[in-house]
């Protein structure tokens, strides 16, 4: 069987984004070339999520339109599923859909050469489960011409909220050498690559295997590579943030402004059943710490509105919680009872409608508070990484400052994505800011890979 082709479709995390282009790497390096539809791919993968509910129903259910597709067309002639929904299912699916041709979990992402030299032979393969090292050749990774690209600090997740999947679909903390990561950073920071994201479901608990070095020393490490523009990271726990985090942080010259710290519920009952490890004053101290400690910071977080047992007081200290912090942008969910977890086992499940009701309210609220956010920058000057054509059409475009605000403005002769170009604020909404060129000021720096 003759590959020539593939297609990968991409669901979820910054995570999967970044597996993808691991994904993507490896079949570019056996001679494959992406197209822009499965049904003209030889080779079609489907890098799932698992976080939401019915995720399952949600890959059986594109499995099907592949199949058509293969029916129809006679491709895509191989077809793997990958990412947590593979982890979560492995050979259970294969018996399921006859259209599957292999599953490979995000621990195994570096085994997809083998899985499909084994497809190729007649087979059909799960290949799940965790190593020791999770190795991948970075100078494979296909990462495409974006000014912001993602490395990864730390695979899996140590917490055990009893919400969470993660720890089951992406294995136990595992951090990768300290030296490693530098050595990506410089080699994607040399391409021009202007901002620098380090991913882990808890990137704040790193620990270099081999030195011992924390995340601090890690962001320092970082924060001396030549040639970034800004560095972020995601996904932080309230927990790691101590006094001496929160004062290495301060010090460094190229952190953004923006962190995303999720706080899941704003009742102390709730957070205790949840396993998150610590209580709403404590949340609520470290924000404080971090605010005093870096000027015009903005915070992002996640909430779950209906956790089994939140009754309507639990859910107004929610309330009153993202009232008191005030963040700069917030992700907000209904409970979803996931395999394998505790809270899927909890008694007093909140009816649909109720926890509907209440995620309203919390966007209700957010959105209130957001515009009032960004209608108090109107006026000032800001720098934007410039992404490109924003969804009005050619002639607007967008990009977002250091605190990830999202600035849409009129395009100008010359302009291009990975610029770095200062605009000034005129108007707002609550989830985007509006701009026009500065005075003088469209100053840009070289694009990434320019």
């Amino acid at each position: 069987m003759e590959l020539r082709t593939y297609f990968v479709e991409t669901w979820g995390c910054q995570m999967n984004v970044l597996d993808s282009q691991c994904l993507e790497g490896i079949l570019q390096a056996r001679g494959l070339r992406p197209v822009d539809a499965a049904g003209d791919a030889d080779v079609a993968l489907l890098n799932t999520c698992s976080v939401r509910e019915k995720a399952v129903h949600k890959v059986l259910s594109r499995l099907g339109e592949l199949r058509q597709a293969r029916l129809d067309t006679g491709n895509p002639r191989v077809i793997g599923l990958c990412g947590c929904v593979a982890e979560q299912e492995g050979a259970r699916l294969l018996a399921r859909s006859a259209a599957l041709s292999f599953v490979l979990g995000p621990g195994r992402i570096n085994q997809l050469g083998t899985a499909l030299d084994a497809v190729r032979g007649g087979e059909r393969v799960s290949v799940t489960g965790f190593e020791q090292r999770r190795d991948i050749d970075t100078h494979l990774v296909a990462r495409g011409s974006s000014a912001r690209q993602f490395v990864t600090a730390v695979h899996g997740c140590n917490q055990h909220c009893t919400f969470c999947v993660v720890p089951y679909t992406r294995g136990h903390e595992l951090s990768r050498p300290l030296a490693e990561i530098v050595a990506e950073v410089e080699l994607i920071a040399g391409a021009g690559v202007k901002e620098i994201t380090l991913l882990g479901q808890t990137v704040n608990a790193y620990r270099c295997p081999e030195t011992g070095a924390n995340f601090a020393d890690l962001l320092a490490a970082v924060d001396a590579v030549d040639g970034p523009w800004r560095i972020q990271f995601v996904t932080s726990h309230p927990k790691y943030f101590t006094d001496k985090m929160i004062a290495s942080l301060a010090s460094l010259r190229k952190l953004g402004r923006y962190l995303h710290v999720p706080f899941q519920a704003g009742s102390d009952r709730v957070l205790a059943r949840m396993h998150r490890g610590y209580s709403c004053s404590e949340y609520l101290a470290m924000a404080d710490a971090l605010r005093a400690a870096i000027p015009d910071l903005t915070l992002s977080t996640d909430v779950i509105v209906g956790f089994p047992g939140e009754c309507d007081d639990d859910f107004e200290q929610t309330l009153a919680l993202i009232e008191r912090v005030r963040f700069g942008q917030l992700f907000g969910f209904i409970f979803s009872p996931r395999p394998r977890t505790p809270a899927a086992r909890y008694d007093g499940r909140v009816p649909q409608g109720v926890a509907g009701d209440r995620l309203e309210r919390v966007f209700a609220l957010q959105g209130a508070i957001q515009l009032e956010l960004n209608q108090a920058l109107i006026g000032r000057s800001v720098e934007v990484l410039v992404d490109g054509p924003a969804r009005r059409g050619a002639s607007i475009w967008q990009g977002r400052g250091d605190d990830n605000r999202v600035v849409n403005f009129p395009a100008w002769p010359g302009i291009a994505a990975g610029m770095l170009a200062r605009v000034t604020i005129s108007g707002a909404t609550a989830h985007a800011l509006l701009g026009v060129p500065a005075a003088g000021a469209k100053r840009a720096t070289r694009p990434a890979g320019a």
